[in-house]
């Protein structure tokens, strides 16, 4: 926009405008009120975000053919997303245990339960902004975008306040994450030893136990196990992971059987199955299997004598002793896994079948005449239903654990190895696909890999 005296500039997007005098021609230069520069802009359309200070000093102090700006819009302000504060501390199911610097675990720390009171406030729900509306210079209104509201938090052991705002426990127990989850559980805590007075333990949640778990004795627990000292020749079934922190002395006694990690100080001559992780400082004469890896790499961490099986590999500092201790470290698809896809496979059929079966049971009495329907047919055909119902959620089950076995069997056959930093003695064998590789002599900081069908040692750099 231009006259004979001025021109403006006005951006785009319309939010920002620039006013130039122009150089005047003849000797006298004009001068320019700030009401008569206001009106010049407003008989342009200008009327909104209009800077007075610019002007003023556009109008007192002349700067020929420079641009100033003297008006700007506003953009919007867009809402904030709803959100959720959470006034307690919660652990996370995928959490790892915590490791020092010298790779050893800090079994201390690893053992602390986030818990929870009854009524306790555990998250506050806080709703999104709707956001302000911004503006052009020529007073046309920005809107903003909205705040996005979130899902309310599912999981179980909480009660939401009827505006959805405030999570309280429901339960005393303790609090952790599963994906979007959280769930808070019941806690059995053992104040000092579980003996025999005590006797053996059976709980659907977490068991804590802050003594030691005698010989003899058994846990049986849905969730979580926690034993604060030492576990003797006794059971301990977990549901989720299993964590000891003075250690185990099992006299071959002792069976770890857990569908998460276990995580142990020291493992002496014990049986431990794992579906998840296995850490330890150090291992003596056990026989052990972990669906993923065994870590024994803290600055003394060692593994002497027994079977050490991690289906995605296995990390120690040193293996065996100068007395050529024999000692088995197995990496990879094992027998177990193989019988386990076997086992799967032919129960998917049998399931797959009983399915198809049914199905068919359900379009006959579909096609049944309306005649020879009774009350008779219809709870048959009820049944049927139901039986249906059941034997689909069965193969769904079945399915998904299926496909799980089978992408950790892939993983394990591309991925798995074993890595020692420190020394690996005379006397150990590694089996990979069950090819075995004997160690003849000593050697420091190797790894293991399967390649062109055979076991074959490395340095461990590479």
């Amino acid at each position: 926009m231009e006259r004979d005296w001025v021109y403006l500039k006005i951006d785009d997007d319309r939010m920002r405008v620039a006013l130039c005098i122009k150089i005047p021609e003849g000797e006298e230069a004009p001068h320019f009120s700030p009401e008569f520069i206001e009106t010049y802009l407003h008989e342009n359309g200008i009327t909104t975000g209009i800077d007075k200070n610019a002007i003023a000093m556009l109008s007192q102090y002349v700067e020929y053919g420079k641009d100033v700006v003297v008006a700007r819009g506003k953009p919007p302000v867009n809402g904030k997303d709803g959100m959720y504060s959470f006034n307690v501390a919660m652990e996370d199911i995928k959490d790892k245990p915590l490791v020092n610097a010298d790779g050893s675990v800090d079994y201390y720390n690893s053992l602390k339960l986030a818990m929870v009171k009854k009524d306790e406030l555990i998250a506050v729900y806080i709703p999104p902004t709707p956001g302000e509306y911004g503006y052009t210079v020529f007073a046309e209104m920005l809107p903003p975008v909205k705040g996005r509201e979130l899902r309310p938090l599912r999981g179980k052991g909480f009660t939401i306040s009827e505006d959805g705002r405030e999570y309280r426990a429901s339960i005393n127990g303790r609090i952790y994450r599963n994906g979007e989850r959280i769930i808070i559980e019941n806690v059995y805590v053992v104040k000092g030893d579980l003996d025999v007075e005590m006797g053996n333990l059976n709980f659907n949640g977490d068991v804590e136990v802050r003594g030691d778990v005698r010989s003899g004795l058994t846990i049986n627990a849905d969730g979580n196990i926690y034993v604060h000292g030492h576990v003797g020749g006794c059971r301990l079934i977990s549901g989720g992971k299993i964590t000891i922190r003075k250690g185990i002395q099992g006299r071959n006694k002792c069976t770890i059987v857990a569908e998460g990690d276990v995580i142990c100080s020291f493992m002496e001559r014990c049986t431990i199955n794992s579906g998840g992780d296995v850490y330890a400082d150090s291992i003596l004469d056990c026989d052990i299997v972990a669906r993923n890896k065994v870590y024994v790499n803290s600055k003394k961490g060692m593994i002497i004598g027994g079977n050490i099986s991690g289906m995605q590999g296995i990390l120690a500092k040193h293996v065996g002793n100068a007395l050529g201790a024999s000692t088995m470290l197995i990496a990879g698809v094992t027998p177990e896994h193989m019988r386990e896809v076997a086992i799967l496979t032919e129960t998917l059929e049998k399931v797959n079948a009983n399915v198809e079966l049914l199905d068919k049971s359900l379009k006959m009495y579909d096609r049944m005449p309306g005649a020879k329907y009774t009350k008779e047919t219809e709870a048959l055909r009820t049944k049927i239903v139901r039986a249906k119902v059941m034997e689909v959620a069965r193969q769904k089950k079945l399915e998904e654990r299926f496909e799980i076995v089978n992408e950790e069997i892939d993983r394990a056959k591309e991925e798995a190895n074993v890595r020692i930093t420190g020394v690996v003695h005379v006397g150990t064998r590694v089996s990979m696909l069950g090819n075995v590789y004997t160690v003849n002599e000593d050697f420091k900081d190797v790894k293991y890999i399967y390649t062109n069908y055979q076991v074959e040692q490395l340095p461990g750099e590479e």
